[in-house]
This record gives structure tokens, C-alpha cells and sequence, in this order.
């Protein structure tokens, strides 16, 4: 431990009289049964052993003034409180009344466990509530950690809290951008983290399994947002991490900061133009929608995704904007909207042999970052016109190296500029250094059926330097192709 972090044992009374938060980046409250049922049989094993303490865990805790911000812990320490509150036990009372869960999963299994426990309580206590509540919280401890850096707390969190997953890096954005909601009501930030929660835990119909649920946050800032971003300012884009997060950092409008450059002035009119017409429930006439359906109220017309960053709720709006598009994009592909694109999709990107290559996967990761702009730019017309094109740009690097490595990944769209040629393009005209790239020969290395009978068909020429690589096969694709 450094000097900015202390570590002591501390009962379970004792902690919970503590001025402990659940800060808004912490995921909501969703332990199971099993994971309470766990906990119980573990203190009720060490109390009718007669152990004169039981170690429960640790807690790792932010001291930020005089509170104690829950890193990690909450669960467990959520989990404590209802088994108290079934007990009777004073204990926590309190931070009952502190704490608040405004998440809906949070509510739902808090009911659910609560239910749980009494029943657990009547079939294995019964009587003896108040003996094992005072072994709870007199001989039960955990250890402490309290420290005043928050990126060290995260940098512990990550190291012992090997049986969960990871707090993901954007958990981070949630709380910046909620801090900055000063001109929104509770309610509203509320909506904004019920909105980003669902996010984490999408599944396309409502009675699929939670553990089979996707997170598109996770997908969308890892590739389609952080790493497009990078490469539209010609930068090479390795993975999002909690060192990098400044860049969804923006700026704050509002009564109590005032713009610091003339350059912000474009965010300034942004903001008060959305809120105009958010207030007055007025529709833009002339608008040019991306989807040729229309599109949901969850998508912002005027959201991009290099867009200067404007902090508290445009920011999740303009999340929520991207959430919905990769959803249409690459989660619905049984839906009306693209159907050429989505079959070529599942054909040539995901059901081929070798697909699931890391380094095919590196690949397709970069062929969906490319049409995520594509259609940022362009809509649904852009996509159909280039998607082709793009595959091409993209998969010539499948057939070219032995290996497909991340690195070589991360700089490949920066050699090529292939991003800031879509993101500086004002026309389709502006691609057509695009269109010359994708027709390009080819030093053909690896040889991967599918990939390769696209390029035939495309008539691309394809020249092998391996002698193992026989492409007369595929003269008839070729034919094919042409007619």
C-alpha cells in the first residue's frame, strides 16, 4: 500500500456506520439468489462453527470529503443490509435511509432477494434472528481499503476482483456526465443512467436470458466510436482504456461555466439550438434522415460521430444515438433495413470458414467501424453504394499476411487515411480514392475461399505467391462474377 491508502479489518457494524455512497459510476445492484444464498451459508457455517470472526472480503473504498465512495463492494454490502433488515437489526438503519438504488434492476432484486432471505430465514434460523444478527455484524469483518486516488482504487479493484468481471472503462463517462446534468431533475438523470444500464445488458426480445444479454456500450466505445475517432484524425487506434476516456470528455454549458475559446462557440449554438427544440416539441422541416424509414426518437439527426463533445445529457443522447444505429446496423439482421448489406454481412464477414480467427475478427471489427462512418455520413444510400468497396479495402489484408496481428490493424486505416477520406468527404465523388484502393492487385499469401470468390467476382486481380495458393479454381467464380 502507498501512503495514500489505508488498510484495516473492520467488523460489519462498524463499516456500515461509515458514511459510505454508492457513486454513480457503480453498475446496479444485481446479485442473484445463488450469490445470496452463498453469503448466507457461509456466515451461518461460521457462526454454528463457533469461528470468533468470519473474514467476508474486502471493500475498497474512495474517501472524497467526508464520504466513502463504494468501488468495490456494493453488492455485498446491498446484500448485508436486507439480510439486517430481515433480522430486525438496527445495524445500518441509517445507511438504509442514504443509500439510494434508482435503477430498475437494482429495485427488482432487491425485492426479490429480500424475499429470499426471509424465507432462508424462516426455514434456518427461525428463533435465533437476533444471535445470528449480532454474529453478522460483531464477529463478521471485512477488509477496509480506503484510498484518495480514484484511479488507484480502479487499479485494485481490477487486481482483486479476479471472480467478476472488470468495471469497464466508460463506467467512468457515466459518472463524469451525470455530475454535469446541474440544469436536469433527478428524474432525468435517472433516465439517462436507466437508459445507459439497458445498454449494457441488451438482448433483442424480452425473454431471452440475461446472461446471453450483450453489451453494446462496451462494443460501441471499444471499436465504433473510440478507435473511428482516432482514425478520422489520421491517428493510429489501439483499445479504449480508462487512460484515454478524455477523449468523450467535453465541454460544460451551463449557468455555472461559461465557454473558454471562440472555437466553442459551435458547441455553445449546438446546445441551445437542441434545447430550443426540445422545449418547444418542434420538428426540423428538410432534415436528410440516415435510415430511409424514418428514424426513432432515439436518434439524434444532427449527432456525428466526431462531433465535439458537449458534457452531461447530450452526451448521453448522442450515445444513445450510436447504441440504436449499431442495434439496426449489426445486431437486427433479419430486419427490412439494408438486407444486400446485412446478407453480405453474414455471408462474407461472419459465417465463412476462419471467421472467428482473432485476426479475422481484428478485421471485422474494422469493416463495421468503416461502415458505421459510412453510414454516419451518407445514410442508408452510402452504405449500399460502398459496402463492397469498403469489404475490399478492408479484406485484401486477410489475403495479404500469414497473420493478421492488432497492431498491424491498429495502423492500417492511418497508412491509407482511410477514414479521414470518408470523414472529409462532401460528396461520393470525394471516395473515389477509396474505389482506387479496392481495386488494387493483390500479393495473395493466405488463401480464404470466401474472401477470395468475393474478389473474383469482383474481377480484382489476385496474384498468388505461394505456390500451394491454386486459383484456377476459381475461374468459374470469376466467370460468374462477370456476367
Amino acid at each position: 500500500m502507498n501512503r495514500e491508502s489505508i488498510a484495516e479489518i473492520k467488523k460489519v457494524g462498524v463499516l456500515l456506520n461509515s458514511k459510505l455512497t454508492i457513486p454513480n459510476y457503480q453498475r446496479p445492484y444485481r446479485w442473484s439468489e445463488a450469490n445470496v444464498r452463498l453469503l448466507l451459508q457461509d456466515i451461518f457455517d461460521g457462526w454454528k462453527s463457533g469461528k470468533r470472526s468470519y473474514r467476508i472480503g474486502s471493500v475498497i473504498l474512495h474517501k472524497e470529503g467526508d464520504d466513502l465512495n463504494i468501488v468495490d463492494g456494493q453488492q455485498r454490502i446491498t446484500t448485508i443490509l436486507l439480510i439486517l433488515k430481515v433480522l430486525n437489526n438496527k445495524t445500518g438503519d441509517f445507511l438504509c435511509k442514504k443509500l439510494t438504488y434508482d435503477h430498475i434492476d437494482s429495485q427488482k432484486n432487491i425485492v426479490l432477494n429480500h424475499a429470499f432471505i426471509r424465507k432462508w430465514q424462516n426455514e434456518n434460523i427461525k428463533n435465533e434472528t437476533e444471535t445470528f444478527g449480532m454474529y453478522l455484524t460483531q464477529h463478521c469483518e471485512f477488509v477496509e481499503i480506503v484510498v484518495t486516488d480514484l484511479s488507484e482504487a480502479f487499479q485494485m479493484f481490477d487486481s482483486q476482483n479476479g471472480r467478476g468481471k472488470e468495471l469497464e472503462s466508460y463506467n467512468l463517462l457515466k459518472a463524469y456526465h451525470i455530475r454535469a446534468m446541474e440544469a436536469e431533475t433527478q428524474q432525468e438523470r435517472i433516465e439517462c443512467d436507466r437508459r445507459w444500464e439497458n445498454a449494457t445488458r441488451y438482448t433483442k426480445n424480452l425473454n431471452d436470458e440475461k446472461e446471453n444479454a450483450f453489451d453494446i456500450l462496451r462494443q460501441i466505445f471499444n471499436e465504433q466510436l473510440y478507435r473511428t475517432r482516432l482514425w478520422s484524425m489520421k491517428e493510429v487506434a489501439y483499445d479504449f482504456n480508462k487512460q484515454r476516456i478524455t477523449e468523450f470528455k467535453g465541454i460544460t454549458i451551463g449557468n455555472h461555466h461559461s465557454i473558454e475559446y471562440p472555437f466553442q462557440n459551435l458547441q455553445l449554438l449546438q446546445c441551445i439550438a437542441s434545447n430550443y427544440f426540445e422545449s418547444m416539441g418542434l420538428g426540423i422541416k428538410g432534415v436528410k434522415e440516415r435510415f430511409k424509414s424514418g428514424e426513432s426518437e432515439f436518434i439524434n439527426p444532427f449527432a456525428r460521430i466526431n462531433q465535439s463533445i458537449i458534457n452531461g445529457k447530450a452526451f448521453f443522447n448522442y450515445i444513445e444515438t450510436y447504441v440504436e444505429i449499431y442495434k439496426e446496423l449489426f445486431v437486427n439482421l433479419n430486419s427490412s433495413t439494408l438486407p444486400d448489406f446485412k446478407q453480405f454481412y453474414k455471408e462474407y464477414c461472419l459465417n465463412y470458414s476462419g471467421a472467428n480467427r482473432t485476426g479475422d475478427m481484428y478485421l471485422r471489427e474494422l469493416f463495421k467501424s468503416l461502415i458505421f462512418l459510412m453510414f454516419d455520413k451518407y445514410g442508408e444510400e452510402g452504405v449500399n453504394k460502398y459496402y463492397k468497396t469498403l469489404y475490399s479495402v478492408v479484406y485484401r489484408v486477410r489475403l495479404e499476411k500469414i497473420q493478421v496481428k492488432y497492431a498491424a490493424v491498429a495502423e492500417y486505416p492511418k497508412q491509407l487515411n482511410l477514414f479521414s477520406i470518408v470523414e472529409q468527404s462532401k460528396n461520393y465523388l470525394d471516395l473515389q480514392k477509396l474505389e482506387k484502393i479496392a481495386k488494387a492487385k493483390i500479393d495473395c499469401r493466405k488463401e480464404v475461399e470466401k474472401i477470395l470468390e468475393f474478389f473474383f467476382i469482383e474481377g480484382i486481380s489476385v496474384e498468388p505467391l505461394d505456390s500451394n495458393i491454386k486459383l484456377e479454381k476459381y475461374t468459374k467464380v470469376m466467370t460468374y462474377g462477370n456476367n
